[in-house]
């Protein structure tokens, strides 16, 4: 169930039919501002409340706020319907200034003094309070200086996310809304991903373009020389360093780090090593389209932004914990909802082998205190559903077996009970269950239609094998 604020005023409520907003999307990513978009027409009882970057806009799914900030454009079209478009409260920290800075210290007294100039200079309700700070320094110690008059969401991307990592994460509480500069998330989703449950589709995302092989680490400005620090007098004369595999693979990619904070070139050298060692990494997101089966049991979490969600795919090779990252939701069409999921790790080669986030004792903590995980197993959900909608999906699915013989592919035919509507040819997923899988050569389906399909497997030794399949439209 979504409900939408505007300031005290109720917009939308999935049960109330007067009070409806045309294609309401949201898209929410990690340490961007994200928007909401959606349409209002003048029948609308609220429809001359809102107000340009005035209007506080809140959404709000069971009762839980996964979005707040204000309308940002609106564009009127010829029936005076209004295409709204809002950004997210990171956005207020565009609105304020910083001036000029020479700044040397932790990362948390930075962010608390970005914050705190940002709250003297904008209104209380683009104020926030300064919340927990969990990133950190090898040497606790930071020095960054600007000369020019920059926004504080510009100043906290350059000075801290782009070089220290972590996120900036506002959250909600009853005395007001907090912000926190935190170096992991460690909230578990009650829901799970699984190949053949509520897995639709699922891509890899593999990204060279911040790759280097060789980097060039510059330091503090040496006042006396009026020159950068270098690693040449304890690198054999080299300004640089690299990494001959690297290159070999992907050849010469030159790239300039800066410390301002480092005085001695044995420091610099350290901290080029430590950076090289994770430019050469490939990283890769895991992109899914899943169902949200929050909407049919009401016992377990909807599908959340900064949380880690337990995924498993034997066809994928995945078996691990992944952090949601973007979410994109539609939320008068709950069937079209899609997620990102992205795990800490990089890889020097392409191929996935054994993906694992190791996961940490809070995490560990919170899994084993997550009282009821699921209280109603995937294939009873989609039971329950099958022959019906879930949001405006239609879902059929079902068990069958076939009996293989070694080396060869076996075939089974499947008939629908009730086939789907002329020209809606479904979507089908197939997960087989074998209690040798390394005997499991392939799995796949063909002549797909609107009353059936075929099954085709393939083992290296003789076995009937268990199948599970879905269809989905």
């Amino acid at each position: 169930m979504y409900q939408v604020y505007c300031d005290s005023y109720l917009i939308y409520d999935t049960r109330v039919e007067n009070l409806k907003l045309v294609n309401p999307k949201l898209d929410l990513e990690l340490n961007k501002t994200g928007s909401f978009t959606f349409t209002i027409y003048p029948s609308h009882p609220h429809y001359a409340h809102l107000q340009k970057l005035k209007s506080i806009i809140q959404v709000y799914s069971n009762d839980y706020l996964i979005f707040r900030g204000r309308i940002l454009n609106d564009d009127q079209g010829f029936y005076n319907e209004k295409a709204v478009s809002c950004e997210g409260e990171l956005a207020f920290l565009l609105d304020s200034i910083q001036r000029p800075f020479d700044f040397q210290g932790t990362p948390k007294e930075l962010f608390e003094k970005l914050i705190t100039a940002h709250n003297s200079q904008v209104d209380e309700s683009k104020r926030f309070i300064i919340g927990n700070v969990t990133v950190t320094d090898p040497n606790d110690y930071i020095h960054r200086s600007d000369s020019l008059y920059k926004n504080t969401w510009s100043n906290l991307n350059d000075k801290l996310i782009d070089t220290l990592g972590g996120y900036v994460w506002v959250r909600h509480e009853s005395d007001g809304n907090y912000i926190d500069y935190l170096s992991d998330f460690d909230d578990l989703s009650s829901q799970k991903i699984a190949f053949g449950k509520n897995l639709i589709d699922i891509s890899k995302i593999t990204k060279g373009e911040n790759i280097a092989t060789a980097i060039i680490p510059l330091g503090a400005n040496d006042e006396e020389k009026n020159e950068r620090v270098t690693i040449a007098s304890v690198n054999n004369g080299l300004d640089y360093i690299y990494d001959q595999e690297a290159v070999n693979k992907y050849g010469w990619i030159y790239k300039t780090v800066e410390w301002n904070d480092v005085t001695l070139p044995e420091n610099l050298l350290a901290r080029a090593k430590a950076y090289l060692a994770k430019s050469i990494n490939l990283s890769v997101s895991i992109e899914l389209d899943a169902f949200d089966l929050a909407s049919a049991n009401a016992d377990i979490n909807t599908f959340r932004l900064g949380t880690y969600i337990d995924v498993s795919t034997v066809p994928h090779a995945l078996n691990a914990y992944f952090l949601v990252r973007k979410l994109s939701i539609n939320l008068d069409s709950p069937s079209k909802n899609k997620l990102t999921l992205g795990t800490s790790y990089s890889t020097f080669s392409e191929e996935v082998q054994g993906i694992e986030k190791t996961k940490n004792d809070e995490i560990q903590k919170i899994k084993t205190n997550v009282a009821t995980q699921v209280t109603e197993s995937a294939e009873k959900v989609l039971t329950k559903v099958s022959d019906n909608y879930l949001g405006k999906a239609s879902i059929k699915s079902g068990s069958e077996s076939v009996t293989c013989t070694a080396n060869t592919v076996a075939s089974k035919s499947i008939t629908f009970a009730t086939p789907f509507p002329t020209g809606n040819i479904p979507k089908i997923l197939i997960s087989a269950t074998s209690e040798q899988p390394d005997k499991l050569k392939g799995i796949s389906f063909s002549a797909t239609s609107e009353t059936g399909f075929t099954v085709h497997i393939m083992r290296t030794d003789s076995a009937v094998t268990q199948f599970d399949w879905l269809a989905i439209t």
